[in-house]
């Protein structure tokens, strides 16, 4: 098995490299953002928002945007007034209709600003004459995932650009309820949060009292796969797995045997995992982060998560007793995952420092293969290439 360098930078000049560089400098992670909020980006849960007006609010391309239930169903903008730009939302998470807080300019649910105080006196014209909209931003969901993106550069439809993991989205998105949630920011680039999710090399120095207990990782167990932008550890597994679980989550039949962990480009991860072999019952979570990009060295990180809704046992036995340790799970869960979080949070940080100083290619290990799959995709889009490449290639500790 071969690692995946990242692309080659395209100049020398001095400071950081091609691949670092938005990581430092403001001009630089502004351009990337403009270049990333016209691909397909994971925004939020549909069922967050499930009442008329509800709404709430994520980065997409390096700037605020909500997303709100209107009667015709979901709808996304830039989250600024157009008179002044004012913001429209204020705060993550609200209630009403779209009323700007600074001069009362209200808009309707395809983005137009049909109330204006008044508005023949101040302007001498009607509100339809100003004709000022919103920015609108491109919806689609793959079931209860609400993805976004700024028109105009990428053509593809989401599951075009998912690819297998569209099936698979839709159907560990299914039946969540109203998932357990916890959210920080840390004082790291985006990539280099994404990048340690894709490091399985670095387990026993930053997590040794979990993952890293028992060591490195055996290489015969290593399984990566990737298609399009994205990738996949599926540790343990033959050639095809992938294809195989979307096939299964197609036929509603999928239930999952092993840890597995999908990592959707820009900023979705999405792992499985089990919590607990627990008096004849299996209890598997469905783990949901994501990554929103706030300045070159600041990441708001918000994890989801539920219990899977699938597979469970039907006896009534089963089922009350599963009610009554759910709680405990849940919790067990939270502890482990926060802890988890909080030492590769620290690690990020620890990079962060010396991100400016970033003026080569990583030398990356076959455990960091899909670190450089990443870097090979997101040189790919800051190229302009924003299209899927169709690309399926898997590779196994057992290669060599």
């Amino acid at each position: 098995m071969t690692a995946h360098p990242a692309s080659p930078d395209k100049t020398q000049a001095a400071g950081p490299a091609r691949w670092a560089r938005a990581m430092s400098d403001p001009a630089a992670f502004a351009a990337e953002q403009e270049q990333l909020g016209h691909v397909w980006t994971f925004l939020g849960l549909a069922s967050e928002i499930p009442a008329v007006n509800d709404w709430f609010t994520t980065v997409l391309g390096g700037r605020s945007i909500f997303v709100q239930r209107f009667e015709s169903g979901l709808r996304a903008y830039e989250n600024r007034c157009a008179h002044r730009f004012y913001p429209l939302r204020i705060g993550r998470t609200g209630h009403g209709p779209v009323v700007c807080g600074f001069h009362h300019w209200r808009y309707n649910a395809e983005g137009r600003a049909l109330g204006i105080p008044k508005c023949i006196e101040m302007y001498g014209r009607t509100p339809r004459d100003i004709d000022a909209r919103l920015r609108e931003v491109e919806l689609a969901q793959c079931g209860d995932l609400v993805f976004g993106r700024f028109p105009g550069r990428q053509h593809c439809a989401l599951a075009e650009w998912l690819g297998p993991g569209h099936a698979i989205l839709a159907r560990l998105g299914e039946g969540l309820g109203k998932p357990d949630r916890f959210a920080c920011e840390v004082a790291a680039n985006w990539k280099l949060m994404m990048g340690i999710s894709l490091d399985d090399y670095h387990v026993v120095a930053v997590h040794p009292g979990s993952f890293g207990k028992a060591g490195y990782i055996p290489p015969e167990t290593i399984h990566y796969t990737r298609f399009n932008a994205h990738s996949a550890y599926l540790p343990g597994s033959p050639p095809g797995t992938l294809q195989a679980i979307a096939e299964a989550c197609r036929a509603g039949n999928y239930v999952p045997e092993r840890y597995r962990i999908f990592q959707f480009f820009p900023g979705l991860i999405v792992a499985l995992i089990k919590a607990l072999d627990y008096a004849g019952d299996t209890y598997w979570f469905v783990l949901i982060q994501h990554l929103e990009p706030l300045a070159p060295g600041r990441t708001r990180t918000t994890t989801r998560f539920a219990p899977l809704p699938f597979g469970r046992p039907a006896g009534p036995v089963r089922k009350a007793f599963r009610a009554f340790t759910m709680p405990w799970m849940r919790l067990g869960v939270r502890i482990q995952s926060t802890r988890i979080h909080a030492e590769d949070h620290r690690a990020c940080e620890q990079l962060q420092l010396r991100a400016s100083q970033a003026d080569a290619m990583p030398i990356l290990s076959r455990q960091e293969t899909r670190v450089g799959w990443f870097e090979e995709s997101y040189a790919r889009i800051l190229d302009g290439h924003f299209e899927p490449d169709g690309v399926i290639e898997s590779v196994s500790g057992l290669d060599g």
